[in-house]
């Protein structure tokens, strides 16, 4: 840990939580300062310290009045949560130019009881090594047997959270009259659709368990392809597709083209998913384009260990889930570059050869990846538990002001999965 007292951070958007509240509150405690930008009336609510500035102003104002708050301050480091969002990818373009460190935090790749807080951005514009050799090298300690849930969280919190960013940024309207919400779809559509799955939940999991077992009692070897929420910026920003249908479409298209003929495609929706009929739709019309309309299944239920274990190989865009897949040994393949995509660990060909070439990760690099994960860009903690985000925002800003983090930058390199993801069509205006 640095004692390093001339660093500045400026904090921009947090989840929908106290996280970035406590991430600072323990950022000055180590000898850090802060500052803060609020965008919208729920950043106003999440936030417990004193100095804050709030930008009211139209969006395209955004960029010239970052630079200005730079150089006012002396902001070292700009931490942020979605580096796709509007207000952030227009940080990280500022930041670039004016050798400002960006740490962006999500999620964690392991779930359910991690943060990720990575240096630089995520999924392709993360600096984690891509090359299995390089990880094989990284100098660290066999990570701690973490499989228990130290911090559960529940659906119930995830909507109170949801509902309180509504409430919030209505009750402060007036105050913030320009932001740009990076929510693409009305907040009535998608409570109503939640409410609905909800309320269908038994429904769907009586056919789902129907599914399953008509599929196990019929022996017909499959593929399963993990689906992501259309909304999701992993589709929206980080591929080229312009939604999670048209990937549907490509991966009928192959499956139809290059898989054995005797095998089946079942696709997973995502557990937040309710736009059940449009993914029915998609998958039927795509599955009678490319004439393998009884060769295709779509499930709501049952969990990727259960899906995944049997299977031929789990197909994914980039989502996390992928790495679940590893860990019970499946054949893999990304579509698109990701943390986990590299030798040794996922299917490295074109991925329209998957379906005759798949082979199971290797056992020894799944360990070291998973210990380089948990002992490099992942903190134990939830934003769904009073203690696991208190453990988060700690592990996070310790974190932040590591040794590790300090030389990263120094460093100034572009992300190691930039090229293949140009190669793909999936291109950041600031890494051109």
């Amino acid at each position: 840990m640095t004692s390093e007292n001339k660093r500045c951070i400026l904090l921009l958007q947090g989840p929908l939580s106290k996280y970035y509240a406590r991430t600072a509150h323990h950022l000055e405690e180590l000898g850090a300062k802060t500052l803060k930008v609020h965008f919208c009336g729920s950043d106003v609510h999440d936030w417990e310290q004193t100095e804050t500035i709030h930008f009211s102003e139209p969006a395209e104002n955004w960029a010239l009045f970052l630079e200005a708050l730079i150089v006012a301050h002396g902001v070292t480091d700009i931490l942020l949560h979605g580096d796709r969002r509007y207000y952030h990818k227009v940080a990280i373009g500022v930041a670039k130019r004016l050798d400002v460190t960006i740490i962006a935090t999500e999620l964690g790749y392991l779930r359910p009881d991690w943060m990720t807080v990575e240096y630089g951005g995520c999924s392709a514009l993360s600096h984690f090594p891509q090359n299995k050799q390089e990880l094989m090298e990284l100098d660290t300690q066999q990570a701690e047997d973490t499989s228990a849930v130290l911090y559960p969280g529940s659906y119930k919190q995830i909507v109170l959270q949801e509902l309180g960013f509504t409430l919030y940024n209505a009750v402060h309207a007036r105050k913030f009259p320009h932001y740009h919400n990076h929510r693409t779809e009305s907040r009535v559509q998608v409570y109503g659709g939640w409410l609905k799955a909800r309320l269908q939940a038994k429904t769907r999991k009586q056919e789902a368990d129907v599914i399953w077992d008509q599929l196990q009692q019929s022996g017909t070897p499959y593929y399963l392809f993990a689906l992501q929420l259309n909304g999701d910026f992993q589709i929206r920003d980080h591929s080229p597709f312009a939604s999670i249908y048209e990937a549907i479409e490509k991966v009928i298209a192959s499956f139809a083209k290059n898989a054995p003929e005797k095998t089946l495609l079942l696709f997973k929706s995502h557990p937040l998913e309710y736009r059940f009929k449009e993914l029915s739709r998609a998958i039927v019309q795509a599955s009678r384009k490319h004439g393998v309309e009884e060769r295709t299944q779509l499930i709501h239920g049952q969990t990727i260990k259960a899906l995944a274990e049997p299977s031929l190989g789990m197909l994914t865009i980039n989502s996390s889930a992928g790495i679940e897949a590893l860990e019970y040994g499946v054949p893999t393949c990304c579509i698109l570059p990701t943390i986990y995509d590299m030798e040794g660990l996922t299917h490295q060909g074109d991925w329209e050869t998957f379906w005759h070439s798949a082979t199971p990760p290797e056992p020894d690099v799944y360990r070291k990846f998973i210990d380089a994960l948990k002992t490099t860009i992942q903190v134990r903690g939830s934003l769904y538990n009073a203690a696991g985000l208190e453990a988060a925002a700690k592990g996070t800003a310790e974190k932040i002001l590591s040794t590790s983090y300090a030389e990263q930058r120094l460093k100034r390199v572009e992300p190691p999965r930039m090229e293949k993801a140009r190669k793909m069509g999936v291109t950041y205006d600031y890494f051109m």
